[in-house]
């Protein structure tokens, strides 16, 4: 049996939310369906375009530490981005490939290697690269891109640059993710690389949080003697922060700045809050007393809504509420504990942690229009989704190594990859 409810501000027209009120209704043919929705937004293989990369060829002496770094990351970067079948370099002809006026488009499109795209280019030093995308088929050249920086730098540009002209939205291989390292917050690009300290409180840090434009970070902090939460922009420096004598959790930063989170700070269970972007004029949106209302976060793509987890009913569901704290409802309720609702930046998703009522704790996906749900991991433990910015990949904290890791995958599951190895919880991606 389903329960529908009014979601106002997802798109222009009405949506209405299944809120499936048993743990059968996750699987079965609602499932299905939205497993082969999620097959259109990542190419799988045997669908989408054919894309071949060709490694990009040393123009100077001393460059060719940074070709092979080049080669190698942007290959990964295409392979992760699930925009095009990548066509094996097996397959590939044995003409070495730099610039247009050795291409051959017969030799690409044709047998064995059948491809529609081919990328290739060079490097003319450690810190310059000319990249080209043609379509081999009609032998046009698509893409020519002049490229500065690092080798890897270069080659996540690149990446980006051909995600964008394929399917139309910016890639991800510049974005970065914020997560917890040895009680302080790290940043590192979105493949695990560059791994650097962010906060240096000394403390306990928790729970970071970027903003959807990647300019500022809020996390919970230890730095005051009470968990507090404190804003820094992407410089590091602090921008504001709370002063409560109470436990307060969970910080989320709306797109138009403002920070939504849950504090004990007026007594009694642990209550929705909305404050300022500095952290000032906290005002309080939910008031259930003895319930525990807890990890809230902004539908990014409105700034209108908040979901939440509330134990109101008797279990930990996912409710929401707008954001001046009226029309609280329930969005989703599985039975069982559910956890760490997250809204894809699009607005169409809702990924969050279930532990299908008395399993092991997974991450699920829920299409917000239909109400349909999806499993997408099943090894080890698996918490705290987050969206990357093109709301298609997930990053997460898995233990499935034997202790808590941050790894990425798609959004439908696939393509799992562990992204830190000195440890790593609560991820939160940002551009």
């Amino acid at each position: 049996m389903k329960k529908f409810f009014l979601i106002s501000g997802l798109s222009a027209a009405i949506c209405i939310f299944a809120a499936i009120s048993s743990p059968s209704a996750a699987s079965g043919q609602q499932g299905e369906d939205l497993r082969r929705q999620l097959g259109t937004i990542i190419v799988t293989p045997g669908s989408g375009p054919a894309l071949a990369v060709a490694d990009f060829q040393a123009r100077a002496s001393g460059v060719d530490a940074s070709v092979g770094t080049f080669n190698e990351v942007l290959w990964n970067d295409l392979k992760f981005a699930g925009a095009a079948n990548l066509v094996g370099k097996s397959l590939y002809p044995r003409t070495r490939l730099a610039d247009p006026s050795a291409l051959q488009a017969g030799e690409w499109a044709g047998d064995p290697v059948k491809a529609d795209y081919v990328a290739f280019g060079n490097l003319t030093a450690n810190n310059q690269a000319i990249g080209f995308l043609y379509d081999v088929k009609t032998q046009q050249q698509l893409l020519s891109a002049s490229l500065s920086g690092d080798a890897r730098y270069m080659a996540h540009e690149f990446a980006d640059q051909i995600v964008k002209l394929l399917l139309g939205v910016d890639g991800i291989a510049t974005s970065k993710i914020a997560f917890i390292q040895n009680r302080e917050v790290h940043v590192m690009d979105y493949d695990g690389y560059g791994n650097r300290s962010f906060s240096r409180d000394g403390s306990i840090a928790l729970f970071p949080s970027w903003s959807p434009d990647g300019r500022r970070l809020a996390y919970v902090s230890y730095r005051s003697g009470f968990p507090n939460i404190v804003i820094r922009g992407e410089d590091g420096l602090i921008i504001g922060a709370t002063q409560f004598r109470a436990t307060t959790t969970s910080p989320s930063i709306s797109p138009s700045g403002q920070i939504a989170f849950s504090s004990s700070k007026d007594g009694g269970g642990m209550e929705i809050y909305v404050a300022n972007g500095d952290g000032s004029g906290a005002r309080r949106l939910t008031n259930t007393r003895r319930a525990v209302n807890i990890s809230p976060r902004w539908n990014p793509r409105t700034g209108r809504e908040i979901a939440f987890i509330s134990d109101r009913g008797g279990s930990p569901q996912i409710y929401v509420c707008d954001a001046s704290g009226g029309n609280e409802r329930v969005l989703l309720a599985l039975g069982g504990n559910m956890d760490s609702p997250a809204w894809s930046p699009d607005g169409r998703f809702i990924a969050f942690t279930w532990d299908g009522g008395g399993g092991s704790y997974q991450i699920y996906l829920a299409d917000v229009a239909s109400g349909q749900v999806v499993r997408l991991t099943s090894q080890g433990r698996n918490e705290s989704p987050a969206w990357s910015p093109d709301s298609r990949h997930l990053a997460f904290q898995s233990n499935r190594t034997g202790r808590w890791e941050i790894w990425a995958m798609h959004i439908d599951g696939t393509e799992s990859r562990q992204l830190t190895r000195g440890g790593g919880r609560s991820p939160s991606w940002a551009k």
